[in-house]
């Protein structure tokens, strides 16, 4: 879904600047930028946490997390 917004506003975006208007275009290639921010984000969330990492902050890995529990 992400991705669909983001490849929207960046053809509306071009399409605004061909046209000649350039806020238009100006904004609507900055809310294309920031939808792609957040799905490069989305994409990073996941393969860390497939991977067991922590994402919150602390990165402390699970297999780590193992090593130390109480008995």
């Amino acid at each position: 879904m992400c991705f669909i917004v983001t490849l929207v506003m960046a053809y509306f975006s071009i399409a605004n600047f061909i046209a000649g208007n350039i806020t238009a275009g100006l904004l609507q290639g900055v809310i294309a930028l920031l939808f792609m921010l957040l799905l490069i984000r989305n994409i990073y969330v996941t393969v860390q946490e497939r991977k067991g990492c922590s994402v919150s902050g602390c990165k402390i890995t699970e297999s780590i997390v193992k090593l130390f529990r109480r008995k």
